[in-house]
């Protein structure tokens, strides 16, 4: 499907992303006292697969980036109050009395309340990471009560776009991109990578991190008439639990992703192919940041304000219901399919199916959604 080097090693898709990450990761943990840095360090080192491994080293790059985040807030509060001793390991350093006093310190601050649930659950996880064994019942349930029943917790609301109007606009890219003049204007080609993208997210929504790690070979296969992208468990949040997300695009996708690998993905490559499925406007594979721009920009034309990638997610959990009210389960299954929620949700329908029966609506609510009349009408429905 590409001119993929065979002698040349694949380059992760999101490798700058993380080299940020990386950076950041290590500039606070410097801030940190001696013993905590080398507690951190040591957990977070990858070991032997038969020996036990520190939680830490369990841990995507961008959890402990956030964990680390987390706690050193919760450093500067012990500095700042006095209350810091560096020579004590991190378990000795936390109690109730302290818990109490940093909840109503990040109160005062103005942090909202899953602001605040969020640092304490940071907290616990760093601690976890240094003393795996130490008793965190003071972070997680001060003076015997937890966090979150503190507070009033009242879920921000946000807009969600009707998942057909995405979808829709995804083909509408696609379509009026003038193929013929790809070699010559790299704005066809953009849009037409930008259709791609937007109908990848809208049919089946996975999340930010796994989408750039997208890799041509590696994770893409077209079977008949169908492609199928497979990811690694390491590719995916919740790999954890050691099994690949197997993802099944719409048919009606398949001849778009065809000329996409044939035509568009080449035009957009500027030197060695390392095998990125998804291509920027410099010919570098598109990270997060990239990504989260295409469809920032793209959203606030379509829809008069701007959306970011895991919108789709949310936008998908509010269309699917829609499909077939007879199964709760379905937007959790085109989501991100797993035996646990197939258990949990369905009776006669795997998650495979689901997929199809998803897709099928797609297909039917977006056929006549070929121009921007048609959208507009969607949208005043809503």
């Amino acid at each position: 499907m590409s001119s993929t080097d065979p002698n040349r090693p694949e380059e992760k898709a999101n490798a700058r992303d993380d080299a940020t990450r990386l950076r950041r990761l290590d500039r606070l943990v410097a801030t940190w006292p001696a013993i905590d840095r080398e507690l951190w360090l040591a957990s977070c080192a990858p070991g032997d697969p038969f020996d036990d491994p520190g939680y830490g080293s369990t841990l995507r790059l961008a959890s402990r980036h956030k964990i680390a985040r987390g706690y050193t807030y919760w450093l500067d509060f012990l500095r700042a109050s006095g209350r810091l001793d560096e020579t004590a390991p991190p378990e000795a350093r936390i109690s109730h009395a302290r818990s109490a006093a940093w909840f109503r310190a990040l109160k005062a601050r103005g942090n909202a309340p899953f602001t605040i649930v969020g640092r304490f659950a940071e907290l616990s996880m760093a601690v976890k990471v240094m003393a795996p064994y130490a008793d965190r019942s003071c972070i997680l349930q001060p003076y015997g009560a937890s966090v979150r029943c503190r507070l009033t917790l009242t879920k921000r609301e946000i807009d969600v776009p009707d998942v057909r109007i995405l979808y829709a606009e995804g083909f509408r890219l696609m379509d009026t991109a003038d193929l013929s003049r790809v070699d010559v204007d790299l704005g066809e080609a953009l849009k037409f990578r930008d259709g791609l993208l937007f109908a990848t997210l809208a049919s089946r929504g996975r999340r930010l991190g796994t989408i750039v790690q997208t890799m041509t070979s590696a994770n893409v296969e077209r079977t008949d008439d169908q492609y199928r992208i497979t990811y690694r468990p390491d590719q995916v949040k919740t790999g954890y639990l050691g099994r690949a997300d197997r993802v099944l695009m719409p048919k009606r996708l398949t001849p778009y992703i065809d000329i996409y690998l044939e035509k568009v993905r080449p035009r957009l490559l500027r030197g060695p192919d390392g095998g990125a499925f998804w291509i920027g406007r410099l010919g570098k594979p598109l990270g997060e940041g990239g990504i989260t721009k295409i469809v920032v920009t793209r959203s606030r034309t379509l829809l008069g304000k701007p959306i970011r990638p895991h919108r789709f997610r949310h936008a998908i959990g509010s269309t699917a219901p829609l499909v077939n009210r007879s199964q709760p389960g379905l937007a959790r299954a085109v989501i991100d399919i797993s035996e646990d929620v197939m258990a949990e949700h369905y009776n006669r329908a795997d998650g495979i199916v689901a997929t199809e029966i998803f897709h099928g609506y797609l297909l039917r609510a977006t056929q006549e959604a070929e121009n921007r009349e048609r959208l507009g009408r969607i949208r005043r429905s809503q």
